[in-house]
């Protein structure tokens, strides 16, 4: 049985800081060396590299690889759009009031996306890079939510994914099993690994 082994990044700290980034093409704060070399030696054995279009996951690429290629980019792997609550300050955001797991998952901003659909975005980028990529192991320079999404994938288990954080330059290792004419199954090595 092939694998393939994901090695997802979420971007660094988003500035300025305090506010809902989801579709809002934020910056990011400069990487301290000693993190830029730790992720270099985690992702060492990485032949291909994918970024989410976003600057701050673009960036947070060049800022570790600044002597490399740019990444492939893949549109499906931007962030939850929050719709009329982007950019907005974190204190400013409506109550949402209490909400079952399940209600989670399903619940969307005004004119933004629920989790369930940026699952299911993301389940078609992770298909293309399994289906394209001939590299085994692969680096995705993505957003918490992203993460969270694959997550959702591996488990089949889209309320327990959202249990997970994601911290800000950690790495989720998911390794995908492929067996030719079935679905891919996959397995989780690690979540939210740091130095």
């Amino acid at each position: 049985m092939r694998q393939k082994d994901l090695f997802f990044v979420r971007h660094a700290p988003s500035i300025p800081s305090g506010f809902l980034y989801g579709r809002t093409d934020a910056d990011i704060a400069a990487i301290d060396p000693k993190e830029s070399n730790w992720l270099r030696t985690r992702l060492n054995e990485c032949s291909a590299i994918i970024s989410s279009p976003a600057r701050r996951c673009v960036k947070s690429y060049q800022m570790i690889y600044p002597d490399q290629p740019p990444p492939r980019i893949i549109t499906s792997l931007w962030e939850q759009s929050f719709g009329e609550w982007e950019g907005m300050a974190y204190d400013q955001l409506p109550d949402i009031g209490e909400k079952s797991g399940s209600d989670l998952v399903d619940f969307c901003p005004p004119e933004g996306e629920s989790f369930a659909d940026l699952c299911r975005r993301v389940n078609k980028g992770l298909s293309t890079i399994l289906a394209e990529e001939e590299a085994e192991k692969i680096a995705v320079f993505a957003h918490a939510g992203v993460i969270r999404a694959s997550l959702a994938q591996a488990l089949e288990n889209p309320v327990a994914a959202l249990k997970f954080e994601i911290g800000h330059l950690s790495v989720t290792h998911i390794r995908a099993l492929l067996e030719p004419a079935k679905p891919s199954q996959f397995s989780i090595v690690c979540v939210n690994a740091g130095r």
